[in-house]
């Protein structure tokens, strides 16, 4: 809306230096013809005095006649102006704002809207960056309480059968050996349900508040997959998948290695409990500069469309009770996915034709030579 002030063909500040300098002739005439009257006032008018008499009044006219314009000028500018601060005040867009004239003030009038313009679109900037902060706070909040809840909710099944068999145990005197021995180990298998719970709980709640106390380094992820594709080989039979590794042999990431290994423990976990498959792939997909992209499948029967898309939410379960059987806490995956990002890395998971894929990215560690 700028405009060049040397290109305008009104302007008020050459209008009244043309006011100033007729005012200034007119004064400068009207001194000469009561002077020259003073000097000639018993003789005749001759034709001069007429011509310059009616000159002062000509230009006399034309500075009214100026002065008039500019008046109705400023007068719609500033009408014009008034408008555009009551619909400043009512917080109109600027697109709203009347048209100005192409003048000083009408050069003014739109460096204000301007202005407005600037700060309302900065005073939306900081409405939205508070109200993202806002739902990003209440959005935690919500998640602690549902975390929370969860884990309440998670805690009492185990505590209750815990609780079930040792009151039995106590109060049954007659109990044999062998139903005392099948209580017990029952007792311990809840046990270790809470403590793998519990050390979840404790793994999602460090990637969540404390990341920035979780150290990095190089680690060559290689050796973390080795290890778990040799403890998974230790499995008994009807638990045992075989594991195909391609992968180089030294692969070296930025990152926890406690981390790493929850990483691929959770997800071989997962695979060996749920996928009822026979075969575990693990490969690098490709690489690039920075990252690694790696791809984790099986060969088993995958899982309904419907569940694709909550399979990294807290305690989701596709079959609740049969989780619960297997001992499984919910959270394996959930911080499968924290930990990728922890890493600076991306998670995703499809159907194959035959099972589940996860394709994960993770950071290259940094040449430091």
């Amino acid at each position: 809306m700028d405009m060049d002030s040397k290109s305008k063909v009104f302007s008020y500040r050459g209008s009244m230096y043309l006011l100033l300098l007729l005012l200034i002739v007119s004064l400068i005439g009207g001194f000469i013809i009561y002077r020259y009257s003073l000097l000639s006032h018993y003789k005749e008018t001759n034709t001069v005095d007429e011509v310059i008499f009616y000159g002062i009044i000509g230009v006399a006219t034309a500075t009214m006649a100026i002065s008039l314009t500019l008046a109705i000028r400023l007068n719609r500018n500033l009408k014009s102006l008034k408008r555009a601060a009551k619909a400043m005040e009512d917080g109109a867009s600027i697109d709203s704002m009347p048209e100005f004239a192409s003048d000083e003030l009408g050069d003014l009038s739109r460096h204000i809207i301007d202005l407005y313009g600037r700060l309302r679109e900065a005073s939306n900037d900081v409405e939205r960056e508070h109200n993202r902060a806002l739902h990003e706070q209440q959005e935690k909040l919500r998640i602690k309480r549902q975390l929370t809840n969860n884990i309440n909710h998670e805690l009492k099944t185990p505590v209750a059968a815990i609780q079930g068999y040792l009151e039995t145990m106590t109060r049954s005197k007659d109990m044999s050996a062998e139903e005392r021995d099948t209580f017990i180990a029952k007792c311990y298998a809840h046990c270790q349900r809470l403590t793998q719970l519990l050390n979840d709980v404790s793994t999602i709640t460090r990637l969540e508040d404390g990341s920035s106390c979780i150290a990095r380094q190089s680690v060559n992820l290689r050796v973390i997959i080795d290890e778990i594709a040799s403890d998974v080989a230790l499995l008994p039979d009807d638990r045992r998948m075989r594991v195909n590794i391609t992968l180089p042999e030294t692969m070296n990431v930025d990152g926890n290695s406690t981390l790493l290994m929850s990483i691929f423990k959770n997800l071989t976990d997962n695979a060996i409990a749920y996928s009822g498959g026979r075969d575990i792939f693990i490969k690098l997909a490709s690489e690039d500069e920075s990252f690694y992209t790696l791809t984790f499948a099986d060969n088993g029967i995958g899982i309904d469309p419907e569940h694709i898309g909550h399979i990294f939410e807290r305690f989701y379960r596709i079959d609740a009770g049969r989780s619960r059987k297997l001992g499984g806490t919910g959270l394996g995956l959930s911080i499968v996915k924290n930990a990728v990002l922890f890493h600076g890395g991306d998670i995703s998971v499809c159907n194959r034709k035959v099972g589940l894929e996860f394709t994960l990215t993770l950071p290259k560690a940094k040449n430091l030579f």
